[in-house]
C-alpha cells in the first residue's frame, strides 16, 4: 500500500484542516462582518506551507483556490491564482519566516493576504465591471489578527499528530 495515503499518513491529517478551513470559509457571516471575514483557507495554507513545505506547496495552494472557486461559484480560476501565489512565497521564504516572531509573521501575513485579495478582486472586477473599493482589504486585516490562533491551534495539532 502506498504510504503517502496509508491511515497514519500525514496527508490525511493535513487534508483533514483543509477540509475545516473549507467549512470555516463557508460559514455565513454578518452582514456588518460580509467584508472582514477571514481567509482561513489562505490561513491554513500559509502555515502548512511554512511547516512542511516539502508536502504542501504551489500544487496545493492551486487545488484549494480551485475548490473555493467551486463551491463559490466564480469564475474557474479566480481564487486559485491568488491561492497558487500565497503557497509560492510561503515555500520559498519558509526558511526565514519561521525564524520570525508571531507579530512579524501576521505583518506578513497581512501583505500575502492583501495580495491574494488583490488577484481576487482583480479578476472580479475584470469579469464584473464593478470598482475595486478599500473594504475588499478588510479580510486581510482580520485574518492578520487571526493568525496567532491559527498558528497556535495547527502548530498543536502538528505536534500531536507528529507531522514532520
Amino acid at each position: 500500500m502506498n504510504r503517502a495515503f496509508s491511515a497514519k499518513s500525514p496527508f490525511w491529517a493535513i487534508l483533514f484542516t483543509f477540509v475545516i478551513a473549507l467549512f470555516l470559509n463557508m460559514v455565513q457571516y454578518p452582514e456588518w462582518m460580509k467584508y472582514a471575514k477571514p481567509d482561513w483557507v489562505m490561513l491554513v495554507l500559509f502555515y502548512w506551507c511554512l511547516a512542511v513545505p516539502h508536502r504542501v506547496g504551489v500544487g496545493c495552494g492551486w487545488l484549494s483556490g480551485i475548490v473555493l472557486d467551486i463551491l463559490y461559484y466564480s469564475l474557474l480560476g479566480q481564487h486559485a491564482v491568488g491561492k497558487a501565489f500565497v503557497a509560492l512565497i510561503a515555500v520559498s521564504t519558509h526558511r526565514r519566516v519561521r525564524l520570525y516572531d508571531l507579530w512579524q509573521q501576521c505583518i506578513l501575513v497581512f501583505i500575502v493576504a492583501s495580495i491574494d485579495i488583490g488577484f481576487t478582486v482583480w479578476v472580479y472586477q475584470l469579469t464584473t465591471n464593478t470598482e475595486i473599493r478599500l473594504v475588499f482589504w478588510q479580510s486581510a486585516l482580520t485574518s492578520c489578527l487571526i493568525w496567532p490562533i491559527v498558528y497556535n491551534v495547527l502548530h498543536f495539532f502538528r505536534h500531536k499528530i507528529r507531522i514532520s
